[in-house]
């Protein structure tokens, strides 16, 4: 959660970098009352003395004038470098092939947000909140435009991110890597329900500040840049595909999976022998490729 407000505040100090220098509220209220209005125009009458605001109002026209490829490779460029600060954190080479999956499934992501965003806003108006809410009498805690924007949240994140973000995200990075339909579904089964529980933790606050702040043509940039954040956390817990692959039993990766309870993969020989019971080694070492239970005898051995 700590890393979450960092984010936000981040976002926020990086947007009056780029020029907005009004009251937040406002905006809230501007882009709810019209939620059609140009970002230009919103951007010209926010802009502050910066020197930054040149290129960002320079960027805000060529997305309007090419939203799609302009939310495309601004959605690319992101995840590249997220995924490339993620690789420097370990040992190994730059892995080329894992940095163009995270980019190409970056920019089919944010074209299927540029479509489906529009029916979100259309559908989501806080009526169902506002209906859950009546019957206990908590109505009057929130206003409209609160309830609106957390319906649009939880929208996106409860029916397109399990059912389309990360099932695009396993069966084409995984591809692009070169695993095989059985490996790929095994870390699609590992990872998918860590990942979920953290995708909630980072983005629903986030899609809150988009819905309930954002322009509506600057909200996938704006989802892009902390899609950098996002993209780095990702690549750690599941961007290297290959640690799941056959072909190459890999002692340190083979068994390498998300743990529920902890933030980074957890490793093999994390776990003490000593915690298994007999039965337990056996049945382990069973299933143990010979490659993997060479370098483990020899573990033994040394111990």
């Amino acid at each position: 959660m700590i890393a979450v407000v960092n984010v936000t505040l981040l976002l926020w100090h990086l947007s009056l970098a780029a020029g907005f220098g009004v009251d937040h509220q406002i905006i809230a209220t501007f882009v709810h009352e019209h939620p059609n209005v140009s970002s230009q125009n919103l951007v010209a009458s926010a802009t502050m003395a910066n020197p930054l605001s040149p290129v960002f109002q320079k960027y805000v026209s060529t997305l309007s004038a090419f939203p799609l490829p302009t939310k495309m490779l601004t959605g690319a460029a992101l995840a590249t470098a997220g995924d490339a600060i993620a690789q420097t954190r370990g040992d190994e080479d730059y892995d080329p092939s894992r940095g163009a999956s995270f980019a190409a499934f970056d920019m089919i992501y944010r074209a299927a947000q540029h479509y489906l965003f529009p029916i979100i806003v259309e559908l989501c108006r806080g009526k169902y909140l506002l209906s859950m809410l009546v019957p206990i009498g908590a109505a009057q805690l929130f206003d409209l435009s609160t309830l609106t924007a957390m319906e649009r949240s939880l929208a996106s994140q409860l029916i397109i991110v399990p059912f389309l973000y990360y099932p695009v995200f396993f069966t084409l990075t995984g591809y692009i890597q070169g695993l095989n339909l059985e490996e790929g579904i095994t870390r699609a089964k590992q990872n998918f329900f860590p990942l979920m529980k953290r995708n909630l933790l980072f983005w629903v606050p986030v899609q809150f500040i988009q819905f309930c702040y954002i322009p509506t043509d600057l909200q996938i940039p704006f989802l892009s840049c902390a899609g950098l954040a996002w993209t780095f956390t990702l690549s750690i817990l599941a961007g290297r595909a290959k640690s799941y692959s056959n072909d190459e039993p890999n002692y340190d990766d083979a068994n390498c999976a998300i743990s529920e309870d902890e933030s980074f993969p957890v490793m093999f020989n994390d776990f003490k022998e000593s915690d298994l019971s007999g039965e337990q080694l056996i049945s382990s070492d069973s299933t143990m490729s010979p490659a993997i239970k060479e370098k483990k005898e020899g573990v033994r051995v040394m111990q």
